[in-house]
Order: structure tokens, then C-alpha cells, then sequence
């Protein structure tokens, strides 16, 4: 069967092997149409769902008014590559992470703060009223089949309006992406790097009494003891620079996934359990490693959904209900006081369910859309240990309501499309107590908040394969468990924040034609820009030993503009390429922070990559190559601790060896950069103009140098 390229919205769109495959001596035909399926799009859901992913990428790159990125796990088959650093490549999102394979990851959108996105697993939000933001790097991207990231402007029914738009994992049902039940995976590397996946799937989903299956479980591993530089906590001075190894980062992580689905005339259903454990340590600051610091973790998650969908030709009606409910467990540990304010051993649990009813309509030119949700969450946080006072505990629930209605409105044949969009929500959080200060816990009065969130977006569609983008809304955010106390470790409490809320727009125009450029076959453009204007944002401070604080501030301002530009040549060379620029100023009383950079957010960010891929004596190849740039960010708000730009390179390539096997190799920061050198200004004196610095991630976490990755595929 032949396969062909897919597009992807970010501009990652990678030659599939089938493409060298199918025709690897045919020269191009003039106009040849690349996508099948080209009806103009309407804007709703009915005319972007299909089997053709090459059409429905398209369709959904021109028929949404939402600027979303696809990003494609099969595109990605043989790579060393973490859920965050697939994501962090796509235009927009910034990863984050304290250094090495492993480590706690997170994503962060359009210059917002990571808690800003809003993170599902197959539709399931993960947020939750102990956490800020999601640890990305306990999913593998193994594991899943399709990525989703909305930016900005964000459906409804995933949690409306918001200043980073949400991140959807899609787990992958049934087969492989190469029509495989078997796929087994083992690789190994650098810095104690080793893992192993086994994942089995059949069946089919869409067919009158079919069912599908998925079962996977996955094994990962790594020491991350890579050597870095460290300045000895005294960057003004010399006489202390050494090279470090990084210590106490290790992980070990076992996780599994179970998932069906089927249908029975009109109706579906979908039904799955994920769940994981991992160990890890915490290095702490880089040049005061914490040696003793662990991080245990164990959750699963369970969902299940049922769907009718009637024929247009008898009402059209799109009905869905779908519940789920999850726990998680974690373990913090710092006995010799090396990365909190004390020694402690901290339990933390929150348990979690929600259910969700959504109903779909077409009528004439409208497709309106409603969901009504209902969520609960249990959080507990306690002391343990000999002679430690009962009271030492953080404990609190919260129980959430909302309604989301949207109409898509389509106008001149589907070449306009109007999205009007309100979601009302009612969050009760009692009670929320804090013992941490040793004596009678403090209790804080319950909070009752409501929000309204509307939006509205629009696209038009000037011609079949150039459409204009617009949305604007208004977005809430109330702070966290973590936020309001802390887990007296990285992070300090901040009892008294408040709610944040404000608006947040953005427009731009998507070029995909459908027909080949010469010897161009397939070509994306992308171009937008973005603005946010937040209210008492929060965000974190970072301290002396790399401990955060969450504060209100009066206001901030983002803006900013993505570029989006992929091209594939004669069906064989692939050039992806996206630029961000996210300037986000802080409104402060006090002059001398008011007009700083918000800390955490650098100002440029640019990716590449191109992959070539041919056939060659009847065995697929492919190599590719990429580098990213990351300007310099700060952790404070007075924007005096820089964190040094950084530029990175890779290389790789992955070639099919015969009888299913395929084998993967993988360089990551190819030239070594583990220095830069930040300039000051004013230098203190003529000849300290300039200091070095670790080429770190944006928090300040050191990164490894040069590593080697091997990975052997079998599919059947």
C-alpha cells in the first residue's frame, strides 16, 4: 500500500519510507495533486475527521481558526527522542527540563509559564489541584499515536481560552502506523542511557462490530552522569571554574497502557488504563549538587467514553459522554536539607475523577456545540518520619463545574467561517490547610470562584489552499495547591495568591497548496502573531540553591510572532524550519522591575531540520540533521541572573535492515557546547568584559555535552 508525506502544522513534515518506496525512479507530474481530499473546508468537525491523514492534516492546518501543530510519532520511528524535545521543537512551545534523559520535562507555549498549558491524555485533562504543571518526561512518545498542540486559542471542549493552549496526546488504537501488530524496541546510550518497549495491537475500530486493541509497556532507564562546566556558585570569579559530573540524576521508569475501542452500528466506544512508576533523583542547583534528594512516583489514569453519531441524513447529532478518574502518589525525600528550606520526607496523593457530556448539531450554516463537565479533586501533603507533629500537613479538595457552548457559523460556501465560543466555570476549593509552620495549621477560608471565558475566532478561506486566521478571548487561571503552599522543597507557597485572568489574541494566514511546485512536492507556510495581556499573572522567582516563589504581579505583557516555513524536494530532501518571538514584559509598581522580562522566557527561539531519505539496493536510509537556537532568558525578575544563549546540533540516521528489523542512530548536541560565554554590561572592569557559563536549560539546569544513541526496531 502506498504511503504518502503528512503534512504536519508546525512544519515538521517528515518523507515517510513508503514514499521512496512507491516510485522511486517516477519523476514528479506537473500538478500533481498531493492531497486526495480537497474539498474547501467549512471550519467543523464533520468535514476534518476522515481515514486520509494526509487530507485531514491539511484540511485541519486551513479549516480551523485555532493554530494547531500535528505532530506525528511514527514520523519520529528510530529516533532517541523525549515526549518534551518533540514537542519544544514545534513553533511556539519551549521545553524545559533539569538536564538529561529522565528529568522532570515541561512545555512551555507562546512565552506563557508552563502551568498555562493545559496537558491531556486522549482528552482526559491531567491539571489537577496539587500540581503547577505536567512532568512530560514520565510519558514516552512511544507510547502514543498523534500529538496535538493548540495554540492560543483552544476548543471549548479541551478547557477553552488560555495564554498556552492545550497539549493532546492521542494514544494510538489497533495497528501500527505501517499496518504492524508487533513493534519491539531496545536501545542504549550515553550517560547509562537503556530502554525497551514492547507494544501489541489489532483489529479494527471502525468497522460494523469491530473492536481494536492496544497493549504496550515500556521500560527506561539512564544515569546522567554527563560532565559540565560549574563556576563554583561565584560567576564573577575564575579561580573556582572546574568540570563537574552531574550527580544524583538518575531515573528508573516502568509504564504500561491498555486500550480498546470499537463500534456497533452508531454507536462507539473507547475505553483504556494507563499507569507508571518511576524513581528518580533530584540534583539540585549545579554548583551545589543535592546527593541525596529522590523523587518517587506512581499514578494511573482510567477513562472510558461512549459516542453516537447519527447520519446526517437522519439528525446529524454528535452526543459523546465520557468519565475518568486517576490517582498519584509521589515521595519526596531530602534528608540532609540540600535543595528545600529543611529536612524533610514529604507524602504527597491527589486523587481526581471527572465526567463530561458533549452534543454536536448541524443545522444549515450552523454546527453548534455544547459540553457540561463536572470535576473533583482530593489532595493530601504530609510529614513523615519519627517525632514530627501530626500537624505537619497541607490538605485541601476542590470540585469544579462548567458549561461550554460554540456555534461554527459558515458563510460564502465555507470560505468564512465565524467561531463564537463561552465557557462558564464554578471552582469550590475547601478547605485548604498548612501546618508546615510547626505549630496550629493555618486554615484559609474556602474559595468559591466563577469565570466566564469567551472567544471568538474566524477564517477565511481566500482561495482552496490560502486561509486567514483570527480568535481572541478571555482566559482564568486560579493558583494551585503547589503554589499556595509549596512542597517545602523547590518551591516556596505563596498562601496568599490570587486568581489570575486576562485576554489573549492572535492572527495569521496558513498556505498548503495542494498541488506540486515543480519539483517542490509538498510546501507549508505558516505566519502569526500573538498578544496577552494577563492580570495578576503568577509567576515564579527564582532563589538562591535554584528554589522557586510564585508571585502575583499587577500585570504583564506577551507578544509575539511564529514563522512557519517546510518543503519537500523531488520526494526526497525535507526542510522544516519555524522561528518564535516571545517578548513578555512584566507591569510592575516598583521601577526598577517594571518593563523586565517575565523570568524564564527567552525572546528567540529557532528550529531546523532536514531529512533526506532514498532507497538504496532495495533498504530504506535516512539521514537527518537539526539545530535549535535559544536566546538568553533570566531567573529573576530584576533580570540580573542570565542564563547564557545556547546553540545545538544533532545528527542521525536510521536504516531498514530486512525482515522487520530497522536500526536507529542518534547524535545530540554534535559540537559538544557545554560553554557560553554572557557578556556584562557594564563590565565591572576592562578586563572581566565577559563570564562563562554552562549552556543550561532556561531554568538554569546545566545540559549534557555530546551523546551517542542506538536504538534496533521489529516490527510484524
Amino acid at each position: 500500500m502506498e504511503r504518502r508525506s503528512v503534512y504536519i502544522a508546525c512544519g515538521l513534515a517528515l518523507a515517510r519510507s513508503g514514499d521512496a518506496a512507491a516510485q522511486p525512479s517516477a519523476t514528479p507530474v506537473p500538478d500533481e495533486i498531493i492531497v486526495i481530499d480537497d474539498r474547501a473546508p467549512r471550519g467543523g468537525v464533520a468535514d476534518l475527521a476522515g481515514p486520509d491523514a494526509e487530507a485531514r492534516d491539511r484540511r485541519r492546518a486551513l479549516a480551523q481558526s485555532s493554530f494547531l501543530t500535528i505532530i506525528h510519532v511514527d514520523e519520529h520511528a528510530g529516533e532517541t527522542r523525549g515526549l518534551a524535545e518533540a514537542v519544544g521543537a514545534a513553533v511556539g512551545a519551549e521545553a524545559r527540563s533539569l538536564g538529561g534523559l529522565g528529568s522532570f520535562s515541561s512545555i512551555a507555549v507562546r512565552g506563557a509559564a508552563p502551568g498555562h498549558t493545559q496537558v491531556l491524555i486522549d482528552g482526559v485533562a491531567l491539571s489537577r489541584l496539587g500540581t503547577t504543571t505536567v512532568d512530560l518526561s514520565r510519558f514516552e512518545l512511544d507510547g502514543f499515536g498523534e500529538i496535538e498542540l493548540y495554540r492560543g486559542g483552544v476548543p471549548v471542549a479541551l478547557g477553552g481560552a488560555g495564554v498556552g493552549g492545550a497539549l493532546n496526546l492521542v494514544t494510538r488504537i489497533g495497528r501500527g502506523a505501517d499496518g504492524e501488530r508487533w513493534h519491539v524496541t531496545v536501545g542504549g546510550g550515553s550517560f547509562g542511557a537503556r530502554s525497551a518497549r514492547l507494544r501489541l495491537g489489532d483489529g479494527d475500530a471502525e468497522a460494523d462490530g469491530g473492536v481494536a486493541v492496544t497493549a504496550a509497556v515500556g521500560y527506561a532507564s539512564a544515569s546522567g552522569d554527563f560532565a559540565y562546566f560549574d563556576d563554583g556558585g561565584t560567576n564573577l570569579t575564575t579561580a573556582d571554574d572546574r568540570i563537574s559530573t552531574r550527580t544524583n540524576n538518575g531515573f528508573d521508569e516502568l509504564d504500561g497502557v491498555v486500550r480498546a475501542a470499537g463500534r456497533r452500528g452508531q454507536l462507539r466506544w473507547e475505553l483504556g488504563g494507563r499507569g507508571l512508576g518511576k524513581q528518580q533523583g533530584l540534583p539540585g542547583s549545579s554548583w551545589d549538587q543535592a546527593m541525596g534528594t529522590t523523587l518517587d512516583s506512581a499514578a494511573a489514569i482510567a477513562d472510558g467514553a461512549l459516542t453516537l453519531d447519527e447520519p446526517a441524513a437522519v439528525t446529524g447529532l454528535v452526543l459523546r459522554t465520557g468519565a475518568h478518574a486517576a490517582v498519584e502518589a509521589q515521595a519526596f525525600r531530602d534528608p540532609d536539607d540540600e535543595v528545600g528550606l529543611a529536612t524533610q520526607d514529604r507524602r504527597y496523593l491527589t486523587i481526581a475523577g471527572g465526567a463530561q457530556i458533549a452534543a454536536a448539531l448541524a443545522r444549515g450554516r450552523h454546527r453548534g456545540s455544547a459540553a457540561f463537565e463536572l470535576r473533583g479533586d482530593v489532595f493530601r501533603d504530609r510529614e513523615v518520619g519519627a517525632g514530627v507533629a501530626m500537624a505537619l500537613r497541607t490538605h485541601g479538595t476542590r470540585a469544579g463545574v462548567a458549561l461550554a457552548v460554540a456555534d461554527d457559523l459558515g458563510g460564502f460556501g465555507g470560505r468564512l467561517a465565524i467561531e463564537p465560543a463561552l465557557r462558564l466555570e464554578a471552582l469550590h476549593t475547601d478547605p485548604l490547610a498548612d501546618g508546615s509552620g510547626g505549630g496550629i495549621p493555618v486554615e484559609l477560608a474556602s474559595r468559591t470562584e466563577a469565570f466566564a471565558s469567551p472567544r471568538l475566532g474566524a477564517r477565511a478561506l481566500l482561495t482552496s489552499d490560502l486561509a486567514l486566521k483570527a480568535s481572541a478571548g478571555r482566559y482564568s487561571r486560579v493558583p494551585t495547591a503547589l503554589e499556595l503552599f509549596g512542597d517545602r522543597g523547590f518551591i516556596v507557597g505563596s498562601p496568599e495568591l490570587r486568581s489570575e485572568h486576562g485576554w489573549v489574541g492572535d492572527g495569521g494566514a496558513v498556505w498548503a497548496p495542494s498541488r506540486a511546485r515543480g519539483p517542490i512536492d509538498r510546501l507549508y507556510l505558516e505566519a502569526a502573531g500573538f498578544w496577552a495581556r494577563p492580570r495578576d499573572p503568577i509567576v515564579f522567582i527564582t532563589t538562591g540553591g535554584f528554589v522557586a516563589r510564585p508571585v502575583n504581579l499587577p500585570g504583564a505583557r506577551l507578544r509575539g510572532v511564529e514563522l512557519v516555513a517546510s518543503a519537500r524536494v523531488a520526494r526526497t530532501l525535507t526542510i522544516a524550519a519555524n522561528y518564535t518571538l516571545a517578548d513578555t514584559r512584566a507591569d510592575s509598581t516598583q521601577p526598577s522591575l517594571d518593563g523586565k522580562r517575565l523570568p524564564g522566557r527567552p525572546l528567540h527561539a529557532l528550529y531546523g531540520r532536514g531529512d533526506v531519505v532514498r532507497r538504496v539496493l532495495g533498504h530504506l536510509v535516512a539521514v537527518f540533521a537539526d539545530a535549535s537556537y535559544t536566546s538568553g532568558s533570566y531567573l529573576d525578575d530584576a533580570n540580573l541572573a542570565e542564563v547564557p544563549a545556547r546553540w545545538l546540533y544533532g545528527a542521525g540516521a536510521k536504516l531498514e535492515l530486512g525482515a522487520g528489523f530497522s536500526l536507529g542512530v542518534e547524535i545530540k548536541n554534535l559540537r559538544d557546547n557545554r560553554i557560553e560565554h554572557v557578556a556584562l554590561d557594564p563590565a565591572p572592569r576592562p578586563d572581566l568584559a565577559t563570564i562563562p557559563r554552562a549552556v543550561s536549560d532556561v531554568a538554569g539546569y546545566p545540559l549534557p555535552g555530546r551523546a551517542f544513541y542506538l536504538r534496533l526496531d521489529w516490527s510484524h
